[in-house]
């Protein structure tokens, strides 16, 4: 079995029709990182393969699976056990998800430390002095992209930072190396290492991404590393920072938040790209479609004019909005929903993602497609004002509270909080803002809670209302933390031992 981490990614064999994985030697045929990157076109074609992973790897299961393992839906009696190991919290370290994840960031690391090795051994003599300064940026992104990468897995793979820095953390890998010498294989390490080198790749990031922010960009830019970088910090209770980060965005002024309803439309159904520090880019025309993060929300058949939705917004859900929150009325649409035997009810359902028309096929094409959007201004306003809060900067915390508030809730009267219920209030802000987005169980572990599912909308609706409308799981479950693969486990004799506690 090989070793998942080591293993050639699909993305490099593939850009040079490769099929076999010998890891001893390079397959053979495979280029070579410096032979692979001679020119300035070589560079732009092995960064288009940097940015297709991306896509891939900022929607579909690694945000909707987090979000059905939340207390933010109820499966219905329609779900066909769909996405249940995360619904049910029954995962196991054999589950193809986590392997997924797992595997295919690893993968997406592999190729940027491809991408690194040839840019850093390319010789550059006859290229124009603008290649010369391209070339930089594109290392630039791909040191912000392995940073990015390895965020993603700790955040999965590992416990809460705070208060866990001497737990284990995730091989953290800076080197193409594929190679079937055991001894190589990398251990986990400890979780505040992992985050040093990942807030290392971070400073790199930001020396050499000289690309400005821009509104909706689809490129990796200056303001893009400011974003993740103030996620982490937040994450590792570094609140200066964040708040440094944080706020250099949000002071920019070049993200302002959408204020109404018609806005707040356009942003989620026709991708407007508002408030966007960046958008991935989806177009029929070159192929190059995202995954959904719609994950049978809707369930709606456009020949019979209905909805099936597999999961549906718990009842505290629909409370949590004001009367008058742009957010709602695009978030959430009240219909009736045909389930199984024809059993009908009327409740609220998800429709955030709820696909952009012009990525449609067809009338009847209901592929549930988006431009994927991780990184937007209002995330940041969430982040600063929960790093002042942690800061004990309860005046600063308000202020960029109500301010988000007031964006998004016409007539909205700014409150004024302190200690835990501030800290409440942020959470719940989250949960209004961020739902479906893939941060809930994030958000969670590191304000020390677990989840209770509570009221259905409609009990009949449900799949075992009687277990799921009581569901509760504590913020020590071992299950807030995702399994390393039994695969990964059985192939790295050097990570023996290393599984997450509970596996």
């Amino acid at each position: 079995m090989k070793k998942i981490i080591y293993r050639l990614s699909l993305l490099v064999a593939m850009s040079f029709g490769l099929a076999s994985c010998n890891m001893d030697l390079p397959p053979q045929g495979v280029i070579s990182p410096n032979e692979a990157l001679q020119s300035y076109s070589d560079a732009l074609a092995l960064r288009t393969g940097l940015y297709i992973n991306l896509r891939g790897n900022v929607a579909g299961d690694v945000v909707y699976s987090p979000e059905l393992q939340s207390d933010f839906f109820h499966a219905t009696t329609s779900f066909g056990n769909r996405g249940g190991d995360f619904y049910e919290w029954t995962f196991t370290s054999a589950n193809g998800t986590a392997l997924n994840w797992w595997a295919g960031y690893y993968s997406s690391i592999a190729d940027v430390n491809f991408f690194l090795a040839a840019a850093n051994d390319v010789d550059t003599g006859n290229w124009k002095d603008s290649e010369k300064a391209d070339l930089e940026i594109f290392k630039g992104e791909a040191y912000f992209l392995r940073a990015y990468y390895h965020s993603i897995l700790a955040d999965r793979f590992c416990a809460n930072y705070v208060g866990n820095e001497d737990s284990y953390g995730i091989p953290y890998i800076t080197e193409y190396a594929p190679t079937s010498d055991q001894t190589k294989y990398p251990e986990r390490g400890i979780l505040s290492d992992t985050y040093q080198r990942i807030m290392e790749d971070l400073t790199s990031a930001a020396q050499m991404v000289s690309t400005p922010g821009q509104v909706a960009s689809i490129w990796i830019t200056s303001d893009m590393v400011k974003a993740l970088t103030a996620r982490v910090a937040l994450n590792m209770g570094d609140y200066a920072t964040a708040i440094a980060n944080a706020s250099a965005i949000i002071d920019s002024s070049r993200y302002p938040l959408v204020t109404s309803a018609a806005d707040m439309e356009g942003l989620w159904v026709n991708d407007s790209g508002k408030e966007c520090i960046f958008m991935t880019d989806a177009d029929f025309s070159t192929s190059s479609l995202p995954p959904t993060n719609n994950y049978d929300y809707m369930g709606y058949n456009a020949a019979q004019n209905l909805y099936a939705p597999g999961y549906v917004p718990e009842q505290w859900v629909i409370d949590l909005y004001d009367q008058g929150d742009i957010r709602f009325g695009q978030f959430f649409s009240e219909e009736t929903i045909t389930l199984t035997g024809n059993a009908t009810h009327q409740l609220y359902i998800f429709t955030k993602f709820p696909g952009n028309p012009e990525l449609r096929q067809s009338d009847n094409d209901q592929n549930y497609i988006n431009k994927a959007k991780p990184f937007r201004a209002a995330e940041m306003y969430l982040v600063l004002a929960e790093a002042y809060a942690r800061s004990n900067d309860a005046t600063n915390a308000n202020e960029i509270l109500n301010e988000l508030r007031g964006k998004r809730m016409p007539n909205y009267a700014p409150q004024n909080y302190s200690g835990q219920s501030l800290l409440d209030e942020i959470l719940k802000e989250r949960a209004r803002e961020l739902i479906g987005e893939g941060f809930r169980i994030s958000d969670l572990k590191r304000f020390g809670k677990g989840i209770q599912r509570g009221d259905a909308q409609v009990a009949a609706a449900l799949y075992l209302p009687d277990t799921y409308e009581v569901f509760e799981r504590g913020s020590d479950d071992f299950r807030m933390v995702y399994p390393i693969p039994q695969e990964e486990l059985d192939s790295n004799p050097n990570m023996n031992g290393q599984q997450n506690e509970g596996y």
